[in-house]
């Protein structure tokens, strides 16, 4: 069902048209493990939201780029893509991004070039730009206008819009009003450099280890944890508050808080009671399938334990009360708890591609309605007949 149906989802271009989004520069550096590969075997044409415009080795510009061309050491290769470019570029191992030294875990800015700025025909080597901005350029934007040659080679026109990191100084740079027309922050940031991100990763392991021993509990650890990156300096406020996904706890907490009310207020019972009721006399098949759509219906309101818990005291019961065997009750519960496909917010894993994906949610019924009911009709198939009544 996956299979046929992934194609109804939103299709993510690979390859851009070179008038449009930012011009970006990268570099293959010396040993990189891209030298002497093929533009196709190192996977830079089918990366997201980034398209490989030219190559420059040289004196020889290499465009169009062709997927069976060869990279060399020292090659500059000219990309377009979207703000989310940068961190696909940074991903990549044996390529430097333009200003990757200076990198490190930054809030992107846009800013577009005033007519009344001194830049205005300069390229951005000559202005010395990180100098007097302590910002670095990581891409250009020209409307629709073909750029070529490298990043800092281009000659900058009023009107160009600028992909920067900032540095500390960057916002309280008088001249920022003077040179350019807009400065925004964007929802991006670079990532942050290999001796942080291994700090981060440390000690988000100490804490599950020591959590996994009963030594700390996981939220109180996370929390010291959280307190020890900021004291030390390894994160930052912003950089937190830029990378905590907000809605995602949000939806979860809320979802969590639905359940709780939904036991405490006795509603879970009552439905519980009313359903094994409307099952009581029916046959064991029946009664089988409605406890598989029932717990269904519930784990995609709650989580996946909630729902469990509610739907097996009730499996078990009419399982009991019809004198049949318990197993294709219990079992339809499993496999109804684990049944979380439709709804984006019924299970973490559905959130976590949610933003990344860049769905919505019809793209989740699309997909999610054929590969649930394939899920519901093989269950309801093969349990009873691997497990009878």
């Amino acid at each position: 069902a996956v299979l046929l149906f992934a194609r109804h989802l939103p299709e993510q271009d690979t390859e851009m048209s070179r008038e449009s989004g930012y011009f970006l520069e990268a570099k293959v550096g010396p040993g990189s493990p891209m030298a002497g590969r093929s533009v196709k075997e190192n996977g830079l044409r089918s990366l997201k939201s980034l398209y490989l415009a030219e190559i420059i080795r040289g004196n020889q510009v290499i465009c169009p780029v062709q997927p069976e061309h060869e990279l060399h050491e020292g090659d500059m290769l000219l990309f377009c893509g979207d703000v989310e470019s940068v961190g696909v570029l940074q991903e990549l191992k044996g390529l430097d991004l333009y200003g990757q030294h200076r990198l490190n875990g930054q809030h992107l800015v846009e800013v577009i070039v005033s007519h009344s700025s001194r830049l205005v025909g300069q390229t951005i080597k000559d202005a010395e730009f990180r100098t007097h901005f302590d910002a670095v350029v990581l891409a250009v934007r020209r409307g629709e206008t073909q750029l070529t040659g490298g990043l800092g080679q281009i000659e900058l026109h009023a009107g160009d819009t600028l992909l920067l990191a900032p540095g500390p100084k960057f916002a309280g740079n008088k001249s920022l009003s003077r040179e350019f027309v807009v400065v925004s922050g964007l929802e991006a940031s670079t990532r942050l450099d290999a001796t942080r991100s291994a700090a981060v990763v440390a000690g988000f392991l100490g804490v599950l280890t020591l959590s996994v021993f009963d030594l700390v509990p996981l939220f109180k650890g996370l929390l010291v944890m959280l307190v020890v990156l900021l004291f030390s300096r390894i994160l930052t406020l912003d950089e937190i508050r830029r990378r905590f996904p907000l809605d995602i706890w949000l939806v979860v907490g809320g979802a969590l808080a639905i359940a709780d009310q939904l036991e405490k207020s006795g509603l879970a019972k009552l439905i519980a009671d009313w359903l094994m009721g409307e099952f009581n006399g029916a046959s064991p098949f029946i009664a089988f399938v409605g406890i598989y759509l029932f717990t269904l219906v519930l784990t995609e309101l709650m989580s996946n334990n909630a729902a469990a818990a509610l739907a097996f005291p009730m499996g078990f019961q009419l399982a009991l009360s019809m004198d049949v065997s318990t197993m294709p009750f219990i079992l339809a519960v499993l496999f109804g708890a684990s049944s979380s496909f439709i709804l984006p917010y019924g299970y973490q894993t559905n959130l976590m591609v949610y933003a990344a994906g860049n769905y919505k949610m019809p793209d989740y019924l699309k997909l999610a309605l054929p590969v649930s009911l394939a899920y519901s009709i093989g269950v309801i198939v093969m349990v009873p007949l691997l497990f009878p009544f």
